[in-house]
């Protein structure tokens, strides 16, 4: 794509959701603003393929409508948020479990309580736990730790590795659960307030619904950013002149520009989409209910017969997915995954988990994502400077938290630094 404009105020190096945050903060206030970003679409890693009537996320996302940044900057009425039941399915030896916070799965009480994931006791105290931390206001200063050393002391190793592991092993793209425990208290403040989902229209309508806030003509794909100082960033396609940069690229091309920059390493996931040989309501009840495997984290961090961290019938509360009618699968795997053998050792893994038999499911895709998640490692600060020099700025989730909120927020701190500074 040609026509990069030789001179702007501001140029924003990312067209992921910070980098398009950051763009909209400025152009609010003012500011000229020139997006580039090398892929040949908006979204970073928040996109969705239309393929034969289907849309296919890459990677497992989910949107939370109750994230603050959100609401803050998307129509939520527009996007049209299908959210997921607000609880899991557990398998355990041939059995699934369901297990819910009773106030919002009433008829899921009994089971969530007589579900073998641990003692009672337990579940109580990690449900007033969860309460408790959404009620108060998150504090970066307290004192931080390993979520799986605070979960194991805290309500005990049987529920922590049975039904909290598998859960999060999937949200924070780690089974050891080295993940900050700061970020662990986020996500749970966040799950009591809302219910992940899907958008109607894919996840790619979250960058989309950005960009469409943007003047004609500020967004510039299929340009690759080479070298940057304050004034003038160069690009594959010429330099731009500038009175700043914002940095709001993924972790590894943001360390390519600034080699002097500490970023961590990411998290890697495989997902794999199956069209299904039967109704979505004859599995998980017609929802879209996420079921994880309570054997997988046994004493065993990496067991073959058992490769999903979890899967979900997507179309049952979002049937956009897929058109006709179809049954649409989504299940992911931590890690990167791409042979034969990897789809038929998840076929057999969600035959166990659905209990039904998958021969005959169609295999539709599958999305080996190396770069999914940034690592959050204990002791993690949830909000980096964004200042990097005189007139550089960052922004990323991995400068904030790894989320779509915390990709948003990281954007409209940049760019509210880099109004503050008047630059």
């Amino acid at each position: 794509m040609s026509g990069i404009p030789s001179k702007t105020d501001v140029v924003v190096i990312g067209a992921g959701v910070a980098g398009l945050a950051a763009a909209r903060r400025l152009a609010i206030a003012g500011r000229e603003v020139c997006v580039i970003d090398a892929s040949e679409d908006v979204g970073g890693r928040i996109r969705t393929d239309k393929v034969d009537g289907l849309l296919l996320d890459r990677g497992f996302q989910l949107y939370n409508p109750s994230y603050p940044e959100g609401i803050s900057v998307l129509d939520l009425a527009a996007l049209d948020v299908k959210s997921f039941s607000p609880g899991v399915i557990v398998s355990i030896d041939g059995r699934n479990y369901k297990v819910a916070d009773p106030k919002r799965e009433p008829t899921w009480a009994i089971d969530s309580l007589l579900a073998p994931v641990g003692k009672i006791s337990s579940k109580l105290k990690f449900a007033r736990y969860a309460i408790g931390v959404a009620l108060k206001k998150a504090n970066s200063e307290s004192y931080d730790q390993r979520t799986d050393a605070f979960l194991v002391a805290k309500f005990g190793k049987e529920l922590t590795d049975k039904i909290l592991r598998p859960f999060l092993a999937g949200v924070f793209l780690e089974p050891e659960l080295a993940t900050s425990k700061r970020y662990l208290d986020i996500a749970l403040k966040a799950f009591v307030a809302g219910t992940p989902g899907v958008p109607s229209a894919g996840m790619q309508a979250i960058p989309n619904q950005l960009a469409a806030q943007l003047s004609s003509g500020s967004i510039h794909l299929n340009v690759t950013a080479k070298a940057v100082a304050s004034t003038m960033v160069r690009t594959d396609q010429g330099d731009i002149r500038c009175r700043s940069v914002v940095i709001a690229t993924n972790a590894r091309s943001a360390a390519l520009l600034i080699p002097s920059l500490k970023v961590p390493a990411s998290n890697a996931v495989t997902t794999w989409y199956h069209i299904a040989d039967c109704a979505g309501t004859e599995l998980t009840e017609g929802k879209s209910t996420l079921v994880v495997d309570g054997k997988k984290f046994d004493g065993n961090l990496d067991d073959s017969s058992r490769p999903l961290v979890n899967t979900v019938v997507i179309t049952n509360s979002a049937p956009t997915y897929a058109s006709n009618g179809r049954t649409l699968v989504s299940s992911s795997a931590l890690g990167v995954h791409s042979s034969t053998q990897s789809e038929l050792q998840v076929r057999s893994h969600l035959a166990s988990l659905y209990k039904v038999p998958t021969g005959n499911w169609t295999h539709v895709a599958t999305y080996p994502i190396p770069d999914a998640l940034p690592m959050m490692n204990a002791p993690h600060d949830v909000a980096q400077s964004v200042r990097l020099s005189t007139g550089v700025y960052i922004a990323g989730d991995y400068r904030q938290v790894s989320s779509i909120n915390g990709a948003l927020a990281s954007g409209r701190r940049a760019a509210e630094a880099l109004l503050t500074d008047d630059l």
